[in-house]
């Protein structure tokens, strides 16, 4: 590849642990052993991550996808769950060059946090997915105690963000899903003013809860039309073979639309990186055009062509039935 790319992001699932249960949570691995509770342990991971991702030398996936920076993306489960432990890790891994982002669902996002560690990250993502707290409980997105993040929390957490770093990128994620499919974001993202509002279609991977049709996706894109200048979409396909990701237990591993869950590599802290890397079968073209600019001409296209298929069927039907 010729092109230059300005950053390569590693998600690193840290915790399998979250205080929230939602539906079609695909963070499952079977409660491994995970590498942040063993002693030192996740620190030497990171270490050598740094090693081969900012050396030239050797580098497969440089080769392939020709990245200036790399960024890893804390991601769960929860990840500031773990509190103590989560700030020692983001201070570390600030500290060996790599940009620094989080996935939260903004419980623990506290102004505490916010002020002391919010200088650290280059993003924080908010995965919000509705403003409905019936829609919340539901998917599964409340606590123990009924406590859920809702629309007044987002946009104070947002504002807090921003006021302690000017520079930070603010996106939310939403899962489009049959109980949010028909409900209008526009007012709430446009009043966020945000980055990115990045829409996902529920994944199919180890479960199959809250599903919706690619043509019931669709209509949530054209839907929300007027945020395509900062609304990202994927949907399945675009999900599939496109992320470097690392579980808890601190090995890479792929995700696929079968039903038989995930495929591991070696323990990175066992292995040379290369060989730990070698189980992600990354499709570099998906990787790089993940972000979609087309996103709602697609979302036509496949309302269009459904539509059509529907009348043929239905011009089929009355011609059988004469």
């Amino acid at each position: 590849m010729s092109n230059s790319y300005d950053e390569l992001v590693i998600n690193y699932h840290v915790t399998e642990i979250c205080n929230y249960s939602c539906k079609f949570c695909y963070a499952k691995w079977g409660r491994p052993n995970e590498i942040h509770t063993q002693g030192n342990n996740a620190e030497l991971m990171l270490e050598k991550l740094a090693s081969y991702f900012f050396n030239d030398e050797g580098n497969k996936v440089k080769d392939e996808f020709p990245y200036k920076s790399v960024r890893i993306n804390f991601a769960g489960g929860e990840p500031l769950i773990l509190k103590k432990r989560f700030s020692q890790l983001i201070v570390k891994t600030k500290e060996l060059g790599f940009n620094l982002s989080i996935i939260t669902n903004g419980h623990y996002l506290t102004n505490a946090f916010i002020d002391n560690y919010g200088s650290l990250f280059s993003m924080i993502g908010i995965s919000f997915d509705s403003q409905y707290s019936d829609a919340r409980k539901n998917i599964g997105r409340i606590d123990r105690k009924g406590n859920s993040f809702d629309e007044a929390d987002l946009i104070n957490t947002v504002a807090r963000l921003r006021a302690v770093n000017s520079s930070i990128t603010v996106k939310v994620n939403t899962v489009v899903n049959t109980l949010n499919y028909k409900e209008s974001f526009t007012t709430l993202m446009t009043e966020l003013n945000l980055d990115k509002w990045k829409v996902f279609q529920v994944l199919p991977v180890l479960n199959s809860h809250l599903l919706v049709t690619d043509e019931e996706f669709s209509e949530f894109v054209l839907h929300h039309a007027k945020l395509q200048d900062f609304m990202v979409v994927e949907d399945n396909d675009a999900m599939t073979n496109s992320y470097l990701m690392i579980n808890p237990q601190g090995r890479f591993y792929q995700n696929s639309q079968t039903e038989e869950g995930y495929k591991y590599g070696e323990l990175i802290l066992d292995v040379r990186v290369d060989l730990a890397l070698s189980v992600c079968a990354i499709n570099w073209e998906t990787f790089t055009s993940r972000y979609k600019k087309d996103a709602i001409n697609d979302a036509v296209d496949l309302i269009d062509n459904n539509e059509y298929q529907f009348k043929q069927k239905e011009q089929s039907s009355v011609v059988s039935e004469g």
